[in-house]
Parts: structure tokens; sequence; C-alpha cells
């Protein structure tokens, strides 16, 4: 019984340690925090935090690939059900809203944009490795509605990063005002998913 106590602690190390550093990022930003602050928050030594994580880069990177990562094969997975396309992007757009906005992942956007250009590895880890996953996912997507004559052929040509640009404002309008101007998330989801799907269809 102890020993299996001590495995689960074991195992649930890594995602109690971002967590940490997703509360050290968002309080003191990149910049500041420390991995000694960041395993005093996640309750252990300093020593510890280094067998998962060398470094706050480390770090860092796998919390995008946990928070946005998760949410972005989460989001592809959505792409073979077999559905009406305003279905599918619904489903899709609202897998962002659950995984991202107004959770500690808004942080990650927070630190991108305050820090990125004193830390460049972290905005070309975003890139290479996030934001070409949601170009394709977005590509995909959008050739899904054609083939099912639900979109428009011509939309294949524009930049589809539109699609997902009003969740996004969402994430920076959170960060701004958090709690004393919070939007009406229902509200702002059926708005943009009904403006996408107006320009979509056409």
């Amino acid at each position: 019984m102890p020993e299996r106590k001590r495995q689960r602690r074991k195992d649930a190390r890594p995602e109690e340690i971002l967590t940490a550093a997703l509360q050290e990022f968002g309080e003191k930003g990149f910049a500041s925090a420390s991995m000694g602050s960041i395993a005093t928050r996640a309750g252990i030594a300093r020593t510890t935090i280094y067998l998962y994580y060398d470094s706050k880069d480390a770090i860092f990177e796998a919390a995008l690939l946990d928070r946005l990562g998760g949410m972005i094969a989460s989001a592809t997975d959505l792409l073979a059900i077999d559905a009406p396309f305003a279905t599918v992007l619904e489903r899709v757009l609202r897998t962002y809203y659950d995984r991202i906005v107004g959770t500690d992942a808004a942080v990650l956007l927070r630190v991108m944009i305050a820090e990125s250009g004193r830390f460049p590895a972290l905005s070309v880890f975003l890139r290479d490795n996030m934001l070409a996953s949601v170009e394709a996912l977005l590509t995909r997507l959008i050739s899904i509605g054609i083939q099912r004559g639900e979109v428009r052929a011509e939309v294949a040509a524009l930049d589809l990063n539109v699609v997902l640009a009003p969740a996004v404002f969402a994430v920076v309008f959170g960060l701004m005002f958090g709690e004393t101007a919070p939007l009406d998330k229902e509200r702002y989801i059926r708005s943009h998913l009904q403006i996408i799907l107006n320009g979509l269809r056409g």
C-alpha cells in the first residue's frame, strides 16, 4: 500500500510542477521566476525538480505541449466525427474555449506577449510546434467543410488563422480585465461561431 502511494505521487509530479510553474510565471513573469520557487510551489525539493526538467525553458516548453498541445490534439480528434461542418466547428472552438480561455494556460500567452522578445527560443518553439499544428488543424477543418459542400471553395486560399482569432482575443481580454469586466463566455462563443459560419458559407 505505501509503495502504491509513492508511485502515484511520483507520477503526479510533472503535472504538479507544470501547474506550479504556470502560477509562478503568472505572478512573476518568466524572467523573474526561478527553478527553486517553482519547486517550492510544487511542494518538492529544488534538486527533485531537475529530475524532470533541466531548466525554466524546458518547463515552459512542456507546459506549451501539455496545455496547448493537448488542446490541439483533442480538437484534431474531433475532425473524425461524421457530423455537419457547423457541428464539428463548434466542438473544435469549444475545445479551445474550455481548455484555454479562463484557465492557467492563458499564462502562456501572457508570457509570450510580454517576454518573447527577450527569450526568442520560446517564440521559435511556439511557432514551430504549436502554430504549425494549429494551421494544419484549420486547413483540415476547412477542407472537410469544402468536401461536404458546406464551405465555399475559395475559403481554402484565405489566411485561416482568422477562424481562431476571436478566441485568442478572448484570452487577451481576460488577461487585461480579469474579473472586473468578464466576458459572457457562452454568448461570446455563440457570436464567434455565427460570425465565422456566415463568412465561410458566403
